[in-house]
């Protein structure tokens, strides 16, 4: 039932941040999303015994986001440089001890990245104008909602064989395959519905690629976790977990789709 409620909130939120005229709100919700991202992965790694750097891995990715909104004003390589900069003040007169330096700066580098260079790439998808920037965003939610529901309905019902049991116990060879048609069943859906300029060599391709994308990001996060022994990336989403874990499968997806539009639907 939590699952359900936080569902309900959150989605009516999404929708009025994609559709608004002004791309401001998404790059708003977007930016909110990679601050609480950041600070649940440095919750993950501290329980490895990694000292994070104070604040440094989240103003980062935060730096890469504002880059993804306003390219002109904070140009790219300004964001990685200042970066690596504060990496080199972090690393020689930081509060981490000389021997935690490494992992500590691997971990903010990592942070940057994850959730915000990455994440940035779903504002550049938002900005490729109206309507065609909010049709692929929901399109890529509606691909990796679909292929989620259906990996867990055939998964926990008819799933035998192990995907890979290290990182995932419960994650099989059905339900990734159920995945895979839930995804393709989505852009279809998207096709009929909001996109119907969508062809249908781009329903399949995309319906297929976003959906292997969005599960390899669900393991990844997954990797993570299990080594950190972290059941939930955090607790801020009832029934949900925290944020890292409702992204996942969308992080990795951003730069897809977006040189995806770039190169075969442009």
């Amino acid at each position: 039932m939590k699952r359900v409620l936080t569902a309900l909130v959150l989605l009516p939120l999404f929708m009025a941040a994609v559709v608004a005229p002004s791309p401001l709100y998404f790059e708003a919700m977007a930016m909110a999303a990679a601050v609480f991202c950041a600070a649940e992965l440095e919750r993950v790694a501290a329980a490895t015994g990694v000292k994070p750097f104070p604040f440094l891995g989240s103003l980062w990715a935060f730096g890469f986001l504002a880059s993804a909104a306003w390219p002109e004003a904070v140009p790219l390589n300004a964001v990685g440089a200042a970066g690596f900069l504060s990496l080199l003040a972090f690393g020689l007169w930081g509060p981490v001890d000389m021997p935690g330096v490494l992992a500590s700066s691997g971990l903010a580098t990592l942070t940057a990245g994850y959730t915000g260079f990455l994440l940035g790439y779903l504002i550049s998808v938002r900005k490729l104008g109206d309507p065609e920037g909010i049709r692929l965003i929901f399109l890529l939610a509606l691909v990796v909602w679909a292929g989620d529901s259906a990996a867990y309905y055939v998964g926990s019902r008819w799933g035998k064989h192990k995907l890979a049991p290290r990182v995932s116990p419960k994650k099989t060879w059905e339900g990734a395959v159920a995945n895979v048609a839930g995804g393709l069943l989505g852009a279809a859906v998207a096709r009929w519905t909001f996109f119907p300029g969508l062809a249908w060599p781009h329903v399949v391709a995309l319906g297929c690629l976003l959906s292997v994308v969005g599960q390899l990001g669900d393991a990844f996060e997954s990797v993570l976790k299990r080594g950190a022994g972290v059941k939930d990336s955090g607790a801020i989403l009832p029934g949900h977990g925290g944020f890292l874990d409702r992204v996942d499968s969308i992080v990795f997806n951003g730069p897809v789709l977006f040189y995806y539009y770039q190169v075969f639907m442009r």
